[in-house]
């Protein structure tokens, strides 16, 4: 008997330049009288919170704002901002930046309705169980390409409870009333970007696309996505890294990394369960993870899904005429190493600022991670402390 499941596609998206005009209409809509919006102070100081919020000033719309949030969003901080939500009186959240500031606003408007603190939620405990459907309505607008934030299932949060291996740890509440009401995609607020943060977020999106892909949940939809998100990656992410002005090409790389981000409700695999617990022990951004510990960990998936990657090396652009479906998945591997040098990224963990002392931990902690139990190859503790120190 075949297996019934549920699939869940994104919420609306808008998409085009100039997108953010329209915000007022979208907070009206959704019958918002005073919308809470979530960013960070570095948003706010390059001036991409002013471009987003202006057309609420200018409709007239009173809010409320919260910037105290970190680049990997705390269960305290998420606390502070629920808050700060009912105290403010607030109906609607807005949520106005990369991954954390979209991860942390779906932790507030969880906490607006539901008691604290967010233990009870994560993925792994029931959870998704105790989550309700009535939370405030929730529009999030990326201003980086590479999470997908805005369309996804999940929000990562470090949890400082201490109930974890040693210490912290980031862990992820799943539910299907995470998804946004509104995805906002206006590339002008992407335009700001650096060529650094460029790179780490798109190689986030590239990673999501190769590990929804060769993921062992069925789910035929994502993988198609997942396929195109991959060729547009592919075809745009070195203008957008070269020429941050394309307009074009940053409009290509937001909405691929919006696909790439659905595609993997087909589920990650070991590169997450990583590079989720790598931030609460080193400097490393996110992106910077993933993109150091894909090669490795393709190579150590590689024998359970030659064909898939081989399909993944025409996807990202390879010319594999004639190549066997080994070497085309090879050329695969190849070709995340050549992006990975022309982005300028670190060699390794430990160039990028990680203590190898850390790594028997860190090993410890992906084992507690769900991304690991969706890797096409079975992964144990030996198996993430050998993918560490290979990647190193």
């Amino acid at each position: 008997m075949m297996e019934i499941l549920n699939y869940y596609l994104p919420p609306r998206i808008e998409f085009g330049v100039g997108a953010i005009a329209n915000l007022p209409e979208h907070v009206k809509t959704l019958n918002g009288k005073k919308p809470f919006i979530v960013s960070d102070s570095g948003i706010q100081e390059i001036g991409i919170l002013s471009q987003a919020i202006t057309p609420i000033k200018n409709a007239n719309i009173p809010f409320a704002i919260f910037v105290d949030i970190e680049p990997n969003p705390t269960d305290m901080s998420t606390v502070q901002g629920a808050e700060i939500y009912q105290k403010e009186r607030c109906d609607l959240v807005i949520a106005v930046g990369g991954g954390s500031v979209m991860d942390a606003a779906k932790a507030i408007r969880i906490l607006a309705t539901h008691e604290p603190p967010l233990e009870p939620y994560y993925a792994g405990s029931g959870g998704a169980e105790r989550i309700r459907e009535d939370m405030p309505p929730l529009i999030c607008i990326p201003t980086t390409a590479g999470t997908g934030s805005e369309v996804s299932q999940g929000a990562v949060i470090t949890d400082t409870s201490l109930k974890t291996t040693d210490r912290w740890r980031k862990r992820a509440i799943v539910t299907r009333y995470n998804m946004a009401n509104i995805a906002l995609l206006d590339p002008t607020l992407t335009v700001k970007m650096p060529p650094s943060l460029t790179a780490a977020t798109g190689m986030d999106a590239i990673t999501h696309g190769i590990e929804a892909y060769v993921a062992t949940k069925y789910h035929p939809i994502s993988e198609g996505v997942a396929l195109q998100a991959l060729k547009i990656l592919g075809t745009n992410i070195r203008t957008a890294y070269h020429n941050g002005d394309d307009i074009e090409a940053r409009g290509e790389m937001l909405f691929a990394s919006c696909m790439a981000a659905f595609a993997f409700q087909k589920g990650l695999g070991a590169v997450h369960s990583i590079a989720h617990q790598l931030s609460t022990e080193a400097p490393i951004p996110h992106g910077v993870a993933n993109a150091i510990l894909l090669p490795p960990v393709m190579t150590f998936n590689l024998p359970h899904v030659i064909e898939k990657y081989a399909v993944v090396a025409d996807a990202l652009g390879v010319n594999i005429e004639g190549m066997s479906k080994s070497d085309a998945a090879h050329a695969a591997i190849d070709e995340i190493r050549r992006l990975n040098r022309e982005l300028n990224m670190p060699t390794g963990l430990g160039a990028a600022g990680l203590d190898r002392e850390k790594i028997p931990k860190l090993a410890a902690d992906a084992m507690l991670d769900h991304c690991h139990k969706f890797n096409p190859r079975p992964c144990f503790e030996q198996d993430m402390l050998n993918l560490l120190q290979e990647a190193f």
